[in-house]
């Protein structure tokens, strides 16, 4: 099928569909035996992209709560973390039981930085890696105001890891050199700060009855997931659909006090055990069906599964894949996204059973998820197009990785759905005589009346305010 030439009809619907609620959490608990009173701390990632980056890979060793007379970790356990994968989105790190108190800053610690970037030169795009040097392997700082975590309550801390500044270039070419540049803020769970855009989790048993599920998500950690009448399930799906070959994406909220997750909306992305998400770096043929595509490769579900992460893979397809938009359960899914309309610049998710006998190990495709993504750029000088409201367009130049495969600028469809924040009130805002600096989250589409990328906007957000 093919998308109708006119995507503005349908942006309301997309956008709505996106703005029914984005979250997700990890459950803990006090460690045993403890007599200090305790709050629970969650913390979440995102980062500042830098073109031609596709993957930032360092081993957070620490993250701890500091004052004048203590220091408090927040990390479970040291883990590696792809920076450049978060794409401006919000990622849940860890979740863990602190000593309650007020602290008045955060101790940031790091070590074996590598750095995967894009070669775009070439008939298609090649990843090249090199091991980066770190300036130094702590970062402190110190909180605009101090966090008070209270006992028994929950509070966040949100780490913006800034790449465009950490990672050092000479004429334009990345030198190895990172001077880790970041901020940590403490957030509130009921802020936009707090949000988990997507958590992937595989399914580990089931309460039909009682309308729980428990499932395993990274790092092996254990998450209770409640579900209610409000809760969507994708195509008309239940709870009695989930088994223990299924992994899925969530989005909901912590409950403050048992910190078990409340699903807003729960999506099957694979009934094979299996999962891969990524960005595509090229589409064969460039137009009608696909037959297959490049994806960079950027996590797997389960972790350590065997494929080969922080690579370019190779991925047939038949046409008898099921296509689906992460959190949008309507009919019309099919005329957004399909084998025909896939594009490069794409995050898109690959589920379908893993054959690990091969070198390098193969994946059958049975299903190919589009998911949101978020962008970093600037605003294009007198581009702004406003039709009624917030209804309307405005040319984006796109400094992220998927600015590079898009080829430069891009357009951007708002609604009134559309989500303003960081001094935007709305897409009147967008005006003036110098660019502004933008972060914009939403699903890219392949406009046909184009034959060019499109990024339909769930949120755009002012930076540096």
């Amino acid at each position: 099928m093919r998308m109708a030439k006119n995507v503005g009809s349908i942006l309301a619907l997309l956008a709505a569909a996106f703005l029914g609620g984005c979250g997700g959490g990890m459950s803990t608990s006090t460690s045993a035996g403890s007599t200090q009173a305790q709050g629970n701390i969650f913390v979440v990632g995102t980062d500042a992209a830098l073109p031609s980056v596709v993957s930032f890979q360092v081993m957070v060793t620490g993250i701890a709560l500091t004052n004048s007379s203590t220091s408090v970790s927040v990390l479970t356990a040291p883990q590696t973390v792809d920076f450049s994968r978060l794409d401006g989105l919000n990622a849940l790190l860890d979740l863990t039981a602190v000593q309650a108190g007020t602290y008045t800053g955060a101790q940031f610690m790091l070590s074996s930085p590598v750095i995967g970037f894009i070669d775009t030169s070439g008939a298609k795009p090649v990843v090249n890696t090199m091991n980066g040097t770190l300036t130094t392997s702590t970062v402190n700082v110190t909180f605009a105001a101090p966090l008070v975590v209270n006992e028994n309550d929950l509070f966040g801390l949100k780490i913006d890891f800034k790449l465009k500044d950490s990672i050092q270039t000479t004429n334009g070419q990345i030198n190895g050199t990172v001077n880790p540049t970041l901020t940590i803020i403490p957030v509130a769970p009921n802020t936009p700060d707090a949000e988990i855009d997507a958590f992937y989790a595989g399914v580990v048993s089931v309460n039909v009855n009682g309308g729980t599920f428990v499932v395993q998500g990274p790092h092996g950690r254990q998450i209770t997931v409640l579900t209610n009448n409000q809760t969507q399930f994708e195509d008309g799906m239940s709870i009695s659909d989930l088994d223990t070959n299924t992994i899925v994406a969530l989005s909901g909220s912590l409950d403050r006090v048992t910190l078990d997750l409340i699903a807003d909306d729960v999506e099957i992305v694979s009934k094979s055990k299996f999962v891969l998400d990524g960005l595509t770096t090229f589409v064969n043929p460039g137009t009608g069906p696909a037959t297959s595509i490049d994806e960079f490769v950027k996590a797997e579900l389960p972790d350590n599964s065997g494929y080969p992460l922080g690579q370019i893979g190779t991925f047939a397809l038949n046409g008898t894949e099921q296509y689906r938009v992460r959190f949008l359960h309507l009919p019309i899914t099919q005329l957004l996204f399909n084998q025909s309309l896939l594009v490069p610049g794409q995050r898109v998710t690959i589920a379908g059973p893993l054959n690990t006998s091969t070198n390098p190990p193969g994946v059958t495709v049975k299903r190919v998820v589009l998911d949101w993504q978020g962008q970093e750029g600037n605003w294009a000088v007198g581009s702004t197009v406003i039709q009624a409201g917030n209804n309307g367009s405005f040319a984006f130049i796109d400094n992220s990785l998927a600015g590079v495969l898009f080829g430069g600028q891009v357009k951007v469809l708002t609604t009134n759905f559309t989500k303003f924040g960081g001094g935007l009130s709305g897409l009147s805002d967008l005006s003036g005589t110098q660019p502004v600096p933008l972060r914009v989250v939403g699903l890219v589409l392949l406009d046909q009346s184009s034959s060019k990328p499109v990024l339909v906007a769930g949120r755009v957000e002012k930076l540096g305010s």
